[in-house]
């Protein structure tokens, strides 16, 4: 299993208990987070997910929702 597919497993897993979330893999803290909330959202995380390998993108950002205030890298 590769790094992406880790970070798709655990960040569905968490779509899956209904949790909301927000992506960016611009890390220089410029750009727009990505938001998913719900099962609904595992296809749209899929594409996010591929799009980072395509790109070679090795650092994805996560915004809980529970802490909009700050950023948090978990990657």
């Amino acid at each position: 299993m590769d790094i992406y597919e880790k970070w798709f497993q655990m960040l569905s897993d968490r779509l899956k208990n209904g949790e909301r979330l927000g992506l960016r893999t611009n890390l220089e803290g410029e750009g727009k987070f990505k938001d998913f909330q719900g099962e609904q959202e595992i296809s749209a995380l899929k594409e996010f997910i591929d799009n980072a390998r395509k790109d070679n993108i090795e650092d994805i950002m996560v915004r809980d929702a529970e802490s909009e205030g700050s950023i948090i890298s978990e990657f």
